[in-house]
């Protein structure tokens, strides 16, 4: 009897240790950050190259610290504009390609309509590789603004994709950090974090007129508060808004400073399937 109540104390004590331990884990997280590079055409006429080099802007500092990313692409992007810069981002090992639609700007559509454009759109990102080499599948779709509803979340079904990214703040994505598993559906949806209601999308920081100072402590303290509650950090870089100065500075800051941080820099494909287990 004493020997039990022995083996009880010491099996709750073990217990409260291990408690103890994840708790001090999860304060001191050092976070987990998602970024998306989302590629989109200047407005600018001719700016081709411009657009190719501000993406390269972006991901050279991802690259040069071999720290994983997400780069979002349009099936235009893959197939007529920049199809041999595509294919090779898509030989890199820290980088995940999924697919932004068929076009920039698009927008909703008929479900056939839909249907067809995904469907031609992972077609065009899947093709960019390397002949000989390991074959790209697309995991994840991140869609044009005002481009996609709930009634065409059966063509995702179909496309076999594990996940679309919210930038938007879907209804059911409220009060929801994690991937999470869409009902009815065999995808999840990742959102985009936000903080003071502002989702963590460069886009969406010009549109309020943020200055890059007060885009980048914008981004250092939603990292934190996310680090500090064992959550992920989701945030999307546009090459035509952070591919430049003044909020490319704001960008290499602060990469700069997660990195710091020991932050563990994951894919979205990487996200989802940690959610999962």
């Amino acid at each position: 009897m004493i020997l039990k109540k022995m083996l009880l104390f010491a099996g709750l004590a073990f217990l409260m240790v291990q408690f103890l331990f994840a708790g001090a884990t999860a304060k001191d997280s050092s976070g987990v950050l998602n970024m998306i590079i989302k590629m989109e055409e200047s407005p600018v006429a001719g700016g081709t190259d411009q657009d190719m080099n501000s993406t390269i802007n972006l991901l050279n500092e991802a690259d040069s610290r071999k720290l994983n990313v997400t780069i979002s692409v349009t099936g235009d992007d893959a197939h007529s504009l920049y199809p041999l810069y595509i294919t090779m981002l898509g030989t890199k090992a820290n980088h995940e390609l999924a697919m932004g639609g068929m076009s920039n700007g698009e927008k909703l559509v008929s479900f056939e309509d839909a249907d067809a454009r995904l469907i031609k759109a992972k077609s065009y990102v899947e093709s960019d590789y390397v002949c000989g080499g390991k074959q790209l599948k697309v995991a994840g779709y991140m869609p044009q603004v005002d481009s996609f509803n709930q009634s065409e979340y059966k063509i995702l079904d179909d496309l076999g994709l594990s996940y679309m990214l919210d930038d938007t703040g879907l209804p059911e994505s409220q009060g929801k950090a994690m991937p999470y598993l869409m009902n009815g559906s065999s995808f999840y949806v990742v959102p985009v974090s936000s903080s003071t209601n502002l989702p963590m999308w460069d886009m969406k920081a010009k549109e309020a007129a943020m200055n890059d100072t007060d885009w980048y402590n914008l981004l250092v303290s939603g990292f934190d508060e996310s680090a500090a509650k064992g959550e992920p950090f989701v945030v999307v870089f546009t090459n035509t808004v952070s591919g430049s100065s003044p909020y490319l500075d704001a960008y290499k800051k602060f990469v700069e400073y997660a990195v710091s941080k020991g932050a563990s820099f994951v894919t979205t494909k990487e996200l989802v399937e940690r959610s999962k287990t």
